[in-house]
């Protein structure tokens, strides 16, 4: 590791304490690592959207609004190189929240959420994204060469 020195005014000193403290970081280092690496990821995604994630798109449908679920499903179905796997739970009689894994590039990603977002019937959503590097290897694990994805964060 290296040391750098940065110097903060003390409001800003104030509320990494509060993250630190609030998250249950071993001190401040800790913590600027981790906001360091949250900004910096943010930064790549914004420069490259070309970028390759993985992320998490999780929102909240509304049961009974018409067509919702047909019309969420030919949105997964275009784009189904993108979603690789989905979970659905039922909140209450209202109301069923959706949990999508994908990977792919960053500007796809960020399309397919809109696309799913914006439609009649979702309440809430939230994506978060990590950049990662996704690679196609054959190689052996054993006896055998086989072809797989390997994601580098």
């Amino acid at each position: 590791m290296q040391r750098i020195t940065v110097t903060l005014d003390p409001d800003l000193v104030a509320e990494v304490d509060r993250v630190a403290k609030r998250r249950g970081y071993a001190g401040r280092s800790e913590a600027m690592r981790d906001l360091l690496r949250r900004g910096l990821a943010e930064t790549r995604r914004d420069l490259d959207p070309a970028l390759s994630c993985v992320a998490t798109f999780t929102f909240v449908a509304e049961a009974g609004v018409r067509d919702l679920g047909q019309r969420l499903a030919a949105i997964q179905q275009r784009r189904h190189d993108l979603v690789i796997a989905q979970v659905q739970i039922p909140l209450d009689h209202e109301a069923s929240l959706h949990t999508l894994l994908v990977r792919g590039p960053v500007r796809e990603i960020l399309d397919f959420a809109d696309a799913v977002a914006t439609q009649r019937g979702i309440r809430h959503d939230s994506l978060s994204i990590i950049p990662a590097r996704i690679e196609l290897g054959d190689h052996r694990h054993g006896p055998d060469p086989h072809p797989h994805e390997h994601i580098r964060t």
